[in-house]
């Protein structure tokens, strides 16, 4: 990649002059990471080329960038990102054709006809893929289409995300754009692409999806129509290395390709990383580079998602293998060898303890205005699960024989409800474990409560309704919401540990939740494994 325009006044000396992560897993599988644009840093430049062999436009390939307005392709700045990854002897994949976000309003936006939308979206797809053919060996043809935690994922159509795409064309734009994208450039490797594919529940709704697609299409081109299924990767310390495996298992038993798209692992805090957490931080990649390894039939690509920790779209996490200054960080000596970092680290690690706050003893008034809250510990939510920076807020506690007493308070708020599923829409969400038993699925005594900003409330499982009650009040742009959830398995006293956590989902002005916020649980799986919950110590 050529230096340019991008590059600082007195360039960082490059890292030491060690083995290639591309040289290492040349055997294995391509090692990718973005291009952020035409002109790199002198240091940007060396980490992208010394280590890896394919690249992802971070943005540039993206709908709103290409066609801002109808008719009005604009590809001077993918072009030479293209160009320059290629004349650098890397592989370059696009991304993405068709998303529900950095997507311009009039494709699909409200007053557009069904044939209309069809008719903008195999377009888009169709001059993109064609102008680029024959430069990219792959596409993220689809981005992130299914729902997190899908309540019936046999059903892959109910669990698409209610996007203007749904809402317009209806679940078969899935197939319209797959179709539109291999008629465009048979040669490229076709990816559905997505997040949190470690959840169970999502990857069954996505693998649902493409087994039922390439059974249709069995020979769209001559092979079936969706060749891969691109598992994001955006993963913590938290993470269940085996639900990863599992879900590059259920995936490879379809006959297609895996490949890892956007891995990163957040380790630190407000960008500060110590050294007991980078070795951890690095522990979990070497883990997971042994997982690829093992699966290296299936997985034709591993790509890391940002250059060093001050270009990540999530730096203040600090989850890129090369620090601040380039230098290489444990991360990146465990992705190199990962046996042997994990003999020489692991017991130096620092565990990924979960957040605990105490609730105080007192039975409030819901009304959010009651005196005794001002006694209760303020736990802020504001650890994004997503690349959107939206909706955050605080959260406060009380207890008392019978019941937990949970305020939430949420700013910067869009408040928007017009999406038919609720996890789409502005509200809160809580989750108890009453046992604090950590578990991979959901028990007796857990529960997950859901209350919109205009005091709508869902819950999992419907059970836990029987004594739950709320309010809400609304204020600008902020939103308060009280909760009286009944405690029904145990029986609370001075100093037990509760599993909590809470989270706070942001949508966009278009009815697509767009943000999500986190006390403690980063893995994306609130809703079905509480082994990532904080606590909760009562105190009386």
């Amino acid at each position: 990649m050529p230096s340019g325009s991008g590059d600082s006044e007195e360039a960082v000396a490059p890292p030491l002059r060690i083995t290639p992560l591309k040289t290492v897993y040349e055997s294995y599988f391509l090692i990718g990471n973005v291009a952020p644009r035409q002109y790199l840093s002198e240091d940007e430049t060396y980490i992208l080329t010394a280590h890896h062999n394919a690249a992802t436009a971070e943005n540039a390939m993206k709908p709103q960038p290409l066609q801002p307005n109808k008719g009005d392709f604009r590809f001077e700045q993918a072009d030479a990102i293209v160009d320059a990854v290629l004349a650098a002897g890397m592989k370059m994949h696009g991304h993405t054709l068709a998303w529900h976000q950095q997507s311009p309003a009039w494709m699909n936006e409200e007053g557009v006809s069904r044939e209309e939308a069809i008719e903008n979206l195999t377009t888009h797809a169709r001059t993109v893929a064609e102008h680029f053919r024959g430069r990219v060996i792959s596409w993220d043809v689809l981005n992130e289409a299914i729902n997190d935690n899908s309540a019936n994922p046999a059903d892959w159509r109910a669990s698409l995300r209610q996007s203007r795409w749904y809402q317009t064309i209806g679940p078969d734009y899935v197939e319209i754009v797959f179709r539109a994208a291999r008629e465009a450039d048979p040669g490229a490797m076709l990816y559905y692409n997505d997040y949190n594919l470690d959840n169970r529940n999502k990857a069954l709704s996505v693998y649902n999806m493409v087994k039922e697609l390439n059974e249709k299409y069995p020979n769209a081109g001559g092979r079936p129509l969706i060749d891969g299924i691109g598992m994001q990767g955006h993963y913590n310390l938290q993470t269940n290395l085996s639900n990863v495996e599992a879900s590059i298992e259920r995936f490879s038993s379809l006959g297609v390709e895996v490949s890892v798209t956007e891995l990163d692992v957040q380790a630190g805090t407000d960008y500060e990383l110590t050294e007991a957490q980078g070795i951890s931080q690095g522990i979990v990649y070497a883990r997971l580079f042994n997982v690829f390894k093992k699966h290296a039939e299936t997985i034709a690509r591993v790509t890391m998602w940002g250059l060093n920790d001050d270009s990540s779209w999530r730096s203040e996490r600090s989850p890129a293998m090369f620090d601040a200054e380039f230098q290489p960080k444990p991360a990146f000596f465990g992705a190199l060898n990962p046996d042997v970092f994990i003999a020489q680290n692991l017991k130096s690690g620092a565990k990924s303890a979960a957040k605990q706050a105490e609730a105080h003893y007192g039975t409030p008034k819901l009304d959010g205005n009651d005196a005794i809250w001002n006694s209760a510990t303020e736990i802020p939510v504001n650890q994004h699960l997503t690349a959107w920076q939206g909706a955050t807020g605080t959260a406060r506690v009380l207890w008392d024989d019978k019941n937990l007493y949970v305020l939430v308070t949420v700013h910067n708020a869009v408040m928007n409800k017009t999406n038919a599923n609720p996890a789409e829409q502005d509200s809160v969400e809580v989750f108890i474990d009453e046992n604090n038993g950590k578990t991979n699925a959901f028990e007796k005594d857990d529960g997950q409560y859901r209350v919109n900003f205009d005091n709508e409330a869902s819950f999992n499982p419907a059970s836990a309704k029987s004594g739950f009650k709320s309010a809400a009040i609304v204020s600008g742009a902020a939103y308060t919401v009280a909760m009286r959830i009944p405690l029904r398995t145990i029986k609370p006293a001075n100093g037990t540990l509760v599993g909590f956590d809470v989270q706070i989902n942001g949508a966009s002005p278009q009815g697509m939740r767009q943000s999500v916020a986190m006390w403690n649980d980063l893995t994306g799986g609130s809703a079905t494994d509480t082994s990532g919950y904080g606590m909760l110590k009562l105190v009386k």
